[in-house]
């Protein structure tokens, strides 16, 4: 149905409703952001070298994040859960870039771990990182998130970045 011609500066066309089809960017800046539900659908960016860190809001069912690197990390990019013990269920693929090594590694599956750590060796974060968090229930009904991605790692083996404290 269309406006009258009394609501022609109404925004309720779908481009004024649902964007241009772009996602809003987050840079991180080698800060810590806080990240908020209404952030959700955003890009954040690990965009310095340094230690920089992202830090997810309580989980609300359907908000999702991707966290992608774009340098390589020369001290710890940290993306921290706020749920304690209700954190990351799931998985990250990591590879190496210097040695044909590649392993899978899950998240703890009680929900503790809440952190994940890249390092820019064993544990990731090499440029091209992409890591994806959705929040859902887990089977306690419990919020928490559940996360894939993968991750490339420097050297001659990998190790998981998922822990319950900064690793």
């Amino acid at each position: 149905m269309a406006n009258p011609l009394y609501g022609q500066n109404k925004a309720d066309s779908d481009i004024a409703l649902y964007g241009r089809g772009k996602a809003q960017v987050i840079l991180n800046g080698g800060a810590t952001v806080v990240l908020s539900n209404e952030d959700s659908g955003a890009y954040c960016i690990f965009d310095t070298a340094g230690a920089s860190q992202f830090t997810l809001p309580d989980p609300d069912i359907g908000v999702h994040f991707t966290f992608i690197s774009v340098i390589l990390a020369t001290s710890d990019h940290v993306i921290q859960s706020n749920t304690n013990d209700h954190g990351f269920l799931g998985g990250i693929i990591g590879c190496s870039t210097t040695a044909a090594k590649g392993q899978s590694f899950a998240a703890a599956t009680d929900g503790n771990n809440d952190f994940i750590t890249l390092d820019g060796a064993t544990l990731g974060g090499s440029p091209g990182n992409r890591i994806e968090v959705v929040a859902i229930l887990d089977s306690s009904a419990a919020k928490c998130w559940a996360v894939s991605g993968q991750t490339a790692a420097v050297g001659s083996s990998v190790a998981t970045p998922f822990g319950d404290a900064q690793l």
